[in-house]
């Protein structure tokens, strides 16, 4: 049962491994999505605040929830309610009342489609872009492989009860 001890390291290898992978193809551009953080609960409850959404670049109809870039710069995340001939779009949160108020909004400041929004992503994505974020986060993967451990030397433990704890 000597494997048994590798599963933990195994997992943890390949978790790193995949954020890794992820994070270096979405910096070099080589993924068509962009992510982005929802601050505010305008899409509530289908986009809660905190959470992240994935965007598909390019990608869009009437109905869906897309990103785009409004009026003052920001990328807002709400439903697209109208295209008109023109090429004017009309915008509006779930959550909100009424349309947006943005007039001047095109088909070119669209920038794709919501793919996924997971909740609470948003929140997370927000503290790794700072040190203390990282050191929470890096403390975090150190106390799951820290329950690992000692789940395989419990497991070790429970099939030879006179065994002592590996060096």
């Amino acid at each position: 049962m000597k494997w048994l001890k590798l599963v933990p390291v195994g997992l943890l290898v390949i978790a790193v491994l995949a954020v890794a992978t992820t994070l270096v193809l979405y910096e070099t551009g080589k993924l068509p999505y962009k992510v982005y953080i929802v601050h505010t609960g305008s899409m509530t409850p289908t986009i809660p605040s905190k959470s992240a959404v994935l965007v598909e670049e390019g990608s869009y109809k009437v109905g869906e929830a897309v990103s785009f870039v409004e009026e003052h710069g920001n990328v807002v995340t709400h439903r697209l309610m109208a295209i008109h001939p023109d090429g004017t779009i009309v915008t509006k949160g779930d959550a909100n009342p009424t349309a947006d108020p943005w007039h001047h909004l095109t088909t070119a400041d669209i920038i794709g489609k919501v793919v996924a929004a997971p909740h609470m992503a948003g929140y997370y994505l927000y503290c790794a872009k700072s040190v203390p974020g990282i050191i929470a986060i890096l403390v975090c993967l150190l106390i799951i492989w820290l329950v690992c451990e000692v789940w395989v030397l419990a497991k070790r433990m429970d099939e030879d009860p006179t065994a002592s704890p590996a060096p």
